[in-house]
């Protein structure tokens, strides 16, 4: 599938939603210079940390307070233009030009007025970025048709298999194309493997990398080769930052922690695809009207089944929420976020049909840190046991 002959650029912005809901509505309320986006940019960060939705770091040495932020702030602003949201204008190429642009003022179009009028409105302001973004980025709009047609399987190793296995390159290559299915194979996964490790650490390498930095290097070779497959020509940065679009605008979700799939990172459509007689692709997203009452079924049955392989010797044992989540949200197709309000509510005592009481614990699991906490009327709990009301 060629997502079009020109490459297609995507930027690599965390909670993309976010702050183009920030920087619309700040730049339609007449705080529209470069300087004046860079610094909501940071507020933005500091707001989404204090939420638990995002990291707020320190900045890279050399990197002044008044520079931190400014090549986000770029590709934010270009992305609008790339939307037709904000008029062209010319920005910064390197931050030693930062200063010369600190006071440029960026106007919105009829489009970016609108968007900003839609910003009291978040499911609004979602559907209309979502719009946005498939039509301005060809690699997304391929990325949810193949989605459409059946979830991509990208398998995963840690840096314990490194130390562990020491399969080499043919060895994790012939695991790898076991795990991907389709018309994957072993040939083609290790040369993917070879050109990420030489990318990485050279040809030959300067002495033996990390087990960490390999696993690392393989992990994108294999995701790289995963995609493939599916006809999606893409590098690992461009997969990560359409992976984060996906779980930001609730299209698609993926997990490591699905029962049926150990060590594959699974990506999945949790939404229905609607063509317009222009061609324009309209997700419908699976919402809990619709979904809820079959999520919490399926919640019910998850714990019964992984209650029988569990290592415990109790009748009801307390299992990890993200592996139930992840089982739940991959087999009903919807987002791991929905299973979390679902299960909240069968806590509350909701979705009485499953005959089910659910107990929430703190737990001992570790959570992935790929795997969202999940909390309950703001606590955070880790673990949790189901038992029949019958």
């Amino acid at each position: 599938m060629d997502p079009g002959s020109s490459r297609d650029t995507i930027p690599r912005l965390h909670r993309i939603v976010d702050h183009a809901l920030d920087q619309l509505r700040g730049i339609a309320d007449g705080d529209a210079t470069f300087e004046q986006c860079r610094v909501r940019y940071g507020e933005t960060q500091r707001r989404l940390a204090q939420e638990g939705r995002g990291r707020w770091t320190a900045p890279p040495p050399g990197l002044s307070e008044r520079d931190r932020n400014w090549s986000p702030t770029r590709d934010c602003l270009a992305e609008f233009m790339r939307w037709g949201a904000v008029v062209d204008k010319p920005l910064p190429s390197s931050r030693r030009f930062v200063d010369r642009y600190r006071g440029e003022v960026y106007e919105l179009t009829e489009l970016g007025l609108e968007l900003s009028w839609h910003s009291s409105n978040r499911t609004r302001f979602v559907d209309e970025v979502t719009r946005a973004l498939i039509a301005a980025h060809p690699y997304l709009r391929s990325l949810l048709l193949v989605l459409d047609g059946s979830p991509i399987r990208c398998p995963a190793i840690s840096e314990g298999d490194i130390e562990r296995e020491q399969a080499g390159t043919r060895g994790w290559a012939e695991w790898a194309a076991e795990r991907i299915g389709g018309e994957s194979d072993a040939d083609s996964i290790e040369k993917e493997i070879h050109t990420h490790l030489g990318r990485r650490f050279g040809n030959p390498a300067a002495g033996r990398p990390s087990d960490k930095a390999l696993a690392e290097a393989t992990n994108d070779a294999l995701m790289v080769a995963a995609f493939a497959v599916c006809d999606l020509r893409l590098d690992a940065p461009t997969i990560r930052t359409l992976l984060r679009w996906g779980s930001d605008l609730l299209l698609y979700d993926q997990s490591r922690y699905i029962p049926l799939y150990p060590d594959v990172n699974v990506i999945w459509l949790a939404a229905d695809l609607q063509v317009a007689s222009n061609e324009d692709l309209l997700p419908v997203r699976r919402g809990i009207s619709a979904h809820g009452e079959h999520v919490s079924r399926s919640f019910a049955r998850a714990y019964r089944e992984q209650t029988l392989i569990s290592e415990s010797s109790l009748a009801e044992p307390y299992l990890p929420i993200h592996a139930l989540r992840a089982q739940v949200a991959y087999e009903c197709r919807v987002t791991r976020a929905l299973c979390d309000l679902v299960l909240s509510k069968m806590v509350d005592g909701e979705y009485p049909c499953t005959d089910v009481e659910v107990f929430l614990h703190i737990g001992t699991t570790r959570l992935p840190s790929s795997e969202p906490a999940f909390r309950h009327q703001g606590r955070r709990r880790l673990e949790a046991t189901m038992r029949s009301r019958l």
